[in-house]
């Protein structure tokens, strides 16, 4: 079909364009009482023109006008418009759109591809439209040059690529679709991690295989002796990369070095692997990678004025409470029997609390996990996992790690905010604050995220404000500095990235202009970078309406009560979706 037509429509005199490919209406079907009529086009190769009007200006100068033209998927016009060009080898589509009555009818312009891609590029469908006698077809060039030029450089399936070819070959009068080449899959390896000598219990929270979650408190203040072997370094086991059908290679998962840290009376070498005690102690171990021997320190009552603040440098146990206004700190595992009120709490370890937390001045602080019954209006800050065992009302859970709950636990109101993985079972109620829950979010960059976004508020009234109270140009020197300040914050708040470990402003593009080395240096190279596409937020009973969600950079409100769902990203990362909870 190629033609160069002139019409004149409700007094418009349209110029169509001319095509440069062939199109066809073909009959399909097995049996001739099922056949039917469909339009099939040759084959186009990638940056072909698909259309143009020659000599638009020419029928310019006498009133024409283009006749509507839309660009569709895998197309894109010529940077003087005159030319629509296909992204990839394909078969042209056209579409008739009739948006206006009054107007004349767009077309719609698009390529199908010769090689359908799946999303994972794992796998590739070679499609085979009829061919049209004298046009361009899958058999006018050797096949394998045609995949290659669809971008397929790994995996080809020979057995099937002699059976497209036997078809190309034998003449085929139908559609065919043809898997024709498959990526190879990553073999993943495995984890370094610490084996240790003796049973030191599960980390309360842990995910198991079988996706539960184990409750069981772990062991502390567990006595050691000198000399005696703690734990083995088991190194990790690399795995083997895959490649998929683009020839890009694929990554795979573990096989991650762990760094051990040792503290205090503690060796370990490197050689064999073996971390022993140097001294009589109790064990503490942080975050499955820091291991130190502290003595233990027993506290028979509260923490009161008769006791005072407690600043140790062991394992503490307290078996009263720690009364208002006290400070507890100390550098190995704590466990506070009873009730934690309106104090401040602080390990570089692990924290057990077995009674409550209240009181809006109360702060518990540790670099590794923490354990506690339930809060009420206090703040818990974790370097590790976080635990709930009852309720969480009105208070703010920050962890690096994961945070779970247990059966029949209830959160109204606060921010719940872990690195990792959350799991919670039921979430607000019907007349309470909402509540804001997050996953695979940096604590810290949420922070600096509510900061730019308070400040770009008070930016933007600044420029109102000045307007307002002086009048005058709004292209002022004085107004193009307050606007370059609110440019500046909204780039900010538009790249920075709350997934745990990745550059703090990555999530688009780079920004070199707009941050100092300052702001760009930090723990990042401290922490594992979250993968993402493995977060998840389960609910195991009833979240309320107005809930808030967050699962990396992406947001979510749930406008309606909801129960046992399991929410994620989709496989773009775009957008936070929801599936029954199994």
């Amino acid at each position: 079909m190629k033609n160069s037509d002139e019409k004149t429509i409700s007094k418009k005199k349209y110029l169509e364009p001319t095509f440069h490919f062939s199109r066809k209406r073909i009959l399909i079907g097995e049996h001739e009482d099922r056949m039917e009529k469909v339009i099939t086009s040759e084959l186009v190769r990638q940056n072909q023109a698909l259309l143009s009007f020659p000599d638009f200006e020419k029928f310019a100068a006498s009133g024409f006008i283009k006749s509507p033209i839309r660009s569709g998927k895998n197309t894109h016009f010529s940077e003087d418009g005159e030319t629509l060009l296909s992204d990839i080898i394909g078969y042209p589509r056209v579409d008739t759109m009739n948006l206006d009555t009054d107007k004349e009818p767009t077309l719609l312009i698009s390529v199908t591809p010769f090689v359908k891609i799946s999303a994972d590029k794992m796998k590739a469908t070679l499609l085979l439209q009829p061919p049209i006698p004298d046009g361009f077809s899958p058999g006018s060039e050797p096949l394998t040059e045609l995949l290659q030029e669809a971008g397929i450089l790994f995996g080809i399936d020979q057995s099937a690529l002699q059976e497209a070819q036997k078809i190309i070959k034998d003449g085929y009068e139908d559609y065919q679709n043809i898997p024709i080449a498959f990526g190879t899959t990553a073999e993943p390896g495995v984890d370094a991690y610490l084996q240790f000598a003796f049973e030191i219990g599960p980390i309360a929270g842990k995910l198991l295989e079988d996706g539960t979650i184990d409750f069981r408190e772990r062991r502390i203040m567990i006595g050691v002796t000198k000399g005696e072997l703690l734990a083995t370094k088991i190194p990790a086991i690399p795995g083997t990369p895959g490649t998929d059908v683009l020839g890009e290679e694929i990554e795979p998962e573990g096989g991650t070095p762990l760094q051990v840290r040792i503290k205090e009376d503690v060796t370990f070498s490197e050689e064999t692997g073996k971390i022993t005690a140097s001294n009589d102690g109790v064990l503490t171990v942080v975050n499955d990678c820091e291991i130190k021997v502290c003595s233990k320190h027993e506290i028979l009552g509260d923490i009161d004025f008769t006791t005072g603040n407690i600043d140790s440098k062991s394992c503490v146990i307290i078996h009263g409470a720690v009364q208002p206004g006290f400070k507890v700190i100390t550098c190995g595992d704590l466990e506070i029997k009873q009730e934690v009120m309106s104090a401040i709490i602080s390990s570089d370890a692990n924290i057990v609390i077995k009674g409550g937390i209240t009181g809006k001045k109360t702060v518990v602080k540790a670099l590794g996990d923490v354990d506690f019954r339930f809060i009420e209006q206090g703040r818990i800050d974790s370097g590790g996992n976080v635990i709930v065992r009852k309720q969480s009302y009105y208070s703010d859970i920050l962890a690096k790690g994961d945070i779970s709950c247990n059966a029949g636990t209830t959160i109204i109101g606060g921010d719940i905010v872990a690195g990792g993985i959350l799991t919670v079972d039921n979430v607000g109620s019907p007349n309470g604050k909402p509540t804001r829950l997050a996953a695979g979010v940096d604590t810290e960059r949420l922070s600096l995220q509510r900061v730019l976004t308070k400040q770009l508020i008070g930016q933007q009234d600044d420029v109102i404000q000045w307007l307002q109270r002086y009048g005058g140009n709004a292209k002022s020197r004085k107004i193009r500095k307050m606007e370059a300040l609110v440019d500046e914050s909204k780039m900010k708040l538009l790249k920075l990235n709350l997934i745990p470990g990745t550059g703090l402003y990555s999530r688009v593009g780079d920004l070199k202009t707009e941050i100092t080395n300052e702001e760009e240096t930090g723990d990042d190279n401290e922490i594992k970078e979250c993968r993402i596409e493995k977060i998840f937020m389960d609910i195991q009973g009833t979240i309320f309406a107005g809930t808030e969600l967050r699962i990396g950079n992406c947001k979510l409100l749930v406008k309606s009560t909801i129960s046992k769902r399991r929410f994620k990203l989709n496989t773009k990362l775009k957008q936070i979706i929801a599936a029954p909870l199994r």
